[in-house]
């Protein structure tokens, strides 16, 4: 899987990408880069000079000796911790002879023949990167910054890159109660533990082991080459080492060389109270251990919640649907129902009404952040009427609807006894208040002249038992009155005066 590195950078941090490129880049970390205008070009062309006196070391030196001082030296003249003007170019020289003294091969051909013994292909000396070589040896910002380890050259190893199935998933069942109250169970997880023959090593001893001749043990083959754009490095995985950048000759027995072997683990999990169905629980570090890539994965618990008969889970509330006798419901009663907390007495109010809630308060879920707070058990009501009933409940039944239906008529009569009351109690006034108008007249005529005046009652206009109906009548008999009266005395006056006429004419 090859990586492609920018044309040149000097300001060296790691990144690690999240996802593979259209090409099958992989998850490498490559270097973040800013360019720089003092190395443009990455390509620097052999000096005549020694290499040897170049790292300032002797031609008997050895490998460890020849990379203490390459680190000394690279650092000190490294573009970015060195301002001198010729930091490059010596920084350039550096690279190039540990580029080749730190090869046994190259080195030998160049103790043989010197310079022109290893200059036969393009890539060779000639064309070094020395920012490829000095990233190799500190493998990056860590190398350059912190000083940290022994020099070595990068491990690219790439078979170790990501958690390769070190993750775990565990399918935990728990009872309904269990989800409410929680607590604790024991559970047996199958995982991949370290072998304990060789060590996590995969082979069978510590002379089994070999470092890959192909890539020299990093793991992976760096090919570099020359574009229009610069020169590019591609990394890819050695395909004879499958990124391990070790060979095993003799592989262990009893891992078959993996290094890892199936076993069981047996853990105590907490089981917060509240829990919901599908919730998943992380345990870190309790995964598949890969002693290789100094990693272990984290196991994820996924909760399934097993279903109670007749109760049923909306967020903290529980739910239940209870029958109740039609006796009960109109008398009321307390009946026993079921909970999580076993069964537990419910109160029916009198006159309670089929799909009625009645509820039990803090007898539901507990809040999985807030365990204090809890949430309640309502009960949905059904009335149950009897479709077959005795002849003794049926005439029960029959007395209490005639009791209904004799409650409903002294309603209604009582309502048409008030009626009658008040419209007799109305026509009585109007009668009395006649007479004594009557009354007044007959004293001043003659019952002769008010013999034509009806003093009949009649049926008043409105019933007494509206409001005002009396004051009413009142009114129009006083408006009626009135009338006469003007009509009277008119008459009155007409009559003195045909006697007073009548008078003198005989006179005369």
């Amino acid at each position: 899987m090859p990586i492609i590195a920018g044309s040149c950078y000097a300001n060296l941090r790691l990144h690690h990408p999240t996802s593979f490129s259209k090409h099958g880049v992989s998850a490498f970390p490559f270097l973040g880069f800013r360019h720089r205008n003092h190395h443009r070009s990455r390509v620097i062309r052999a000096v005549k000079s020694d290499y040897y006196s170049t790292l300032n070391v002797g031609r008997s030196a050895t490998l460890q000796e020849i990379k203490t001082s390459y680190r000394k030296l690279a650092r000190k003249y490294h573009p970015d911790m060195s301002k001198s003007p010729g930091a490059e170019e010596k920084f350039k020289e550096i690279s190039s002879a540990y580029e080749v003294l730190s090869d046994n091969e190259k080195r030998s051909l160049y103790d043989r023949f010197g310079e022109e013994g290893i200059s036969g292909e393009s890539a060779g000396p000639q064309e070094v990167d020395p920012f490829e070589v000095y990233n190799t040896f500190f493998g990056g910002l860590d190398g350059l910054f912190d000083g940290m380890g022994e020099p070595g050259g990068i491990n690219f190893n790439l078979r170790n890159r990501g958690n390769w199935g070190l993750d775990i998933r565990y399918d935990l069942h728990l009872s309904f109660e269990e989800s409410v109250f929680g607590g604790q169970r024991e559970i047996e997880v199958s995982c991949l533990e370290t072998c304990d023959n060789c060590g996590g090593t995969g082979a069978k001893s510590s002379s089994s082991i070999h470092s890959c001749t192909t890539c020299g043990g990093r793991g992976g083959v760096m090919k570099t080459q020359r574009t229009p754009f610069g020169m590019m490095s591609q990394v890819s995985t050695c395909s004879k080492c499958g990124g391990d950048g070790k060979i095993i000759t003799d592989s262990c027995r009893r891992c078959g060389g993996s290094g890892r072997v199936q076993s069981k683990r047996s853990m105590k999990v907490v089981i917060p109270p509240g829990v919901s169905d599908g919730a998943t629980m992380q345990m870190q570090g309790e995964g598949n251990v890969d002693k290789k890539g100094n990693m272990a994965g984290d196991l994820f618990i996924v909760v399934h919640i097993d279903g109670k008969q007749g109760i049923q889970r909306k967020g903290l509330n529980l739910y239940s649907k209870i029958d109740v006798d039609y006796t009960e419901a109109i008398l009321g009663s307390v009946i026993k129902v079921e909970t999580v907390e076993g069964m537990k007495d419910l109160k029916i109010p009198p006159g309670i009404q089929p799909g009625d809630t009645v509820k039990l308060r803090y007898m539901g879920v507990p809040d999985i952040n807030k365990p204090s707070v809890r949430g309640d058990h309502l009960f949905i009501l059904n009335v149950l009427i009897p479709k077959d009933i005795s002849n003794a409940e049926r005439a029960l039944v029959e007395d209490l609807a005639s009791l209904k239906s004799s409650r409903k008529g002294q309603s209604v009569s009582s309502n048409s006894n008030e009626t009658s009351n008040a419209s007799r109690r109305g026509i009585k006034r109007a009668g009395s208040f006649w007479n004594s108008i009557k009354g007044i007249f007959g004293q001043r005529q003659s019952g002769e002249r008010f013999a034509s005046v009806s003093t009949i009652s009649t049926t008043p206009l409105w019933n007494s038992n509206k409001p005002g109906s009396f004051l009413m009548v009142s009114f129009f008999t006083v408006f009626v009155m009135t009338c006469i009266f003007n009509s009277i005395g008119k008459t009155d006056k007409s009559t003195s005066l045909r006697r007073r006429r009548n008078g003198r004419t005989l006179k005369e």
